[in-house]
C-alpha cells in the first residue's frame, strides 16, 4: 500500500484530500503544522507527498529539501494557490514532479498521484536492479581477490562479462568496448609495446566505461543533450570507474587507463587536465580509437560519418585532442582493420 503525506495550514484541504486519497486505497497522513513535518516524514517514510507551498514557519520548498535530502527518490506535488508559472518551473527544477492550483480539481489530483507513484515505482525498480548489478560486482570482486588471482582464462572470462555488462546497461554502445580494445591494443602493438603493458592496455581498454555503472539512468540513458550538472555527473566515470579497478589485484594497472581515457593532448581533457606525455601512451592511443569508433557507428548523439571524415576530423585535432605522433600509425592500422562493409556503408551515405 503506497504511503500519502499531506501537508497544508489548512485543516480543511487536508481532510478533503485525504478522504479522497483513503479511498483509493492509499494510506494517508494529514498534517497542519509544518514544523512537525520531518520527524513525522522519519517515521511515515511517504511514498509521495502532496505539499502548501505558503505556510507558516517551513513552506513547501523547505520542506522539499529537508525530504528529498532524507529519501532522494520520494515524490512531491505542490498544491498551491499561487498561479505563477515560474514558481511551478522553479518546484519542478528542485525536483517537485507535479503542480496543481487551489480549489483542487479531484479528478487532476487523482491522476497526479497515480502518474508520481508509477514514477516513483520505476524508480525503485531502477535502483534496485542497479543495487544489485554493484552487489553483484561487489561480490565477484572478492572472489577475484580471494581466488582468482593469476588465473589467465578465468580473468579473461571475468572481462568479457565486464564487457557484456556494460553493453547490457547501455545498450546504444553494443560492441564497443570489445571493438576499441582490439584497435587499441593492435595499434600499441604495432608501436612496440608488448608483454605485461599491452596486456594492461588491452584490460584498460575493454573497461574504459566500467564506471557508467555508477551513472543514473536518467544521465547514461537520456536521449537529448544533458545539461550542465548532468555533464558534471558524466565526468565522474572515469574517477569512478578507477576507483573500482584499483582495488581488483589483476587490474590494478589498467584501472591508470580508465582514470585517463578522456584527458587530452593539450591538457583540456578530464578529470584531471593532464597534458602530453604525462598522459599514459595505452590511453593516447585509446583516446583516437574511441574518437573514430564513437563517429562511424551510430549514436544516441550522432549520425555515422565515414572513415574517411573520422580521419580528418581526428587529424584536425592533431596536438590539441590528440598526440600527434601517434596519429599517422593509428589511422593507418584502423584503415585496414575497419570492416570494409562499415567504410563502404558511410561513404554511400555521405556522398
Amino acid at each position: 500500500m503506497s504511503r500519502i503525506l499531506v501537508i497544508d495550514d489548512e485543516k480543511g484541504i487536508v481532510s478533503l484530500v485525504s478522504e479522497v486519497l483513503r479511498s483509493l486505497g492509499y494510506e494517508v497522513l494529514g498534517l497542519t503544522n509544518s514544523r512537525e513535518a520531518e520527524g513525522r516524514f522519519r517515521i511515515f517514510q511517504p511514498d509521495l507527498c502532496l505539499l502548501d507551498f505558503r505556510m507558516p514557519a517551513l513552506n513547501g520548498a523547505d520542506l522539499l529539501r529537508q525530504f528529498k535530502t532524507i529519501d532522494p527518490s520520494v515524490e512531491i506535488i505542490f498544491l498551491t494557490a499561487e498561479a505563477e508559472t515560474t514558481l511551478a518551473i522553479d518546484l519542478m527544477k528542485a525536483g517537485a514532479i507535479d503542480y496543481l492550483l487551489k480549489p483542487v480539481d479531484i479528478g487532476q489530483l487523482v491522476a497526479a498521484v497515480r502518474r508520481a507513484l508509477d514514477h516513483r515505482q520505476l524508480l525503485r525498480e531502477n535502483i534496485d536492479y542497479r543495487n544489485h548489478l554493484e552487489r553483484l560486482v561487489a561480490e565477484r570482486t572478492t572472489e577475484l581477490n580471494d581466488a582468482l588471482s593469476d588465473l589467465k582464462d578465468i580473468h579473461e572470462g571475468i572481462l568479457c562479462a565486464f564487457s557484456t555488462a556494460l553493453d547490457f546497461r547501455d545498450q546504444s554502445t553494443s560492441g564497443h568496448s570489445q571493438r576499441v580494445a582490439r584497435w587499441t591494443t593492435g595499434i600499441a602493438r604495432t608501436i612496440g609495446i608488448s608483454g605485461v603493458e599491452l596486456q594492461q592496455i588491452e584490460q584498460g581498454s575493454l573497461l574504459h566505461d566500467i564506471g557508467k555503472l555508477k551513472i543514473p539512468d536518467s544521465v547514461l540513458l537520456k536521449p537529448g543533450p544533458l545539461d550542465e550538472e548532468q555533464w558534471a555527473i558524466m565526468r565522474r566515470h572515469p574517477e569512478y570507474g578507477r576507483d573500482f579497478l584499483v582495488n581488483i589485484d589483476f587490474l590494478r594497472s589498467a584501472s591508470e587507463i580508465v582514470y585517463t581515457h578522456h584527458e587530452k593532448f593539450d591538457g583540456s581533457g578530464y578529470p584531471r587536465g593532464i597534458r602530453g606525455e604525462k598522459i599514459p601512451i595505452g590511453a593516447r592511443c585509446f583516446a583516437i580509437v574511441d574518437a573514430v569508433d564513437a563517429m562511424i557507428f551510430k549514436r544516441p548523439y550522432n549520425k555515422p560519418v565515414s572513415f574517411d571524415r573520422a580521419r580528418d576530423e581526428v587529424m584536425r585535432c592533431s596536438g590539441s585532442h590528440f598526440d600527434p605522433e601517434l596519429i599517422r600509425v593509428a589511422l593507418d592500422f584502423l584503415s585496414s582493420h575497419v570492416p570494409k562493409v562499415i567504410q563502404s556503408k558511410r561513404a554511400m551515405r555521405t556522398a
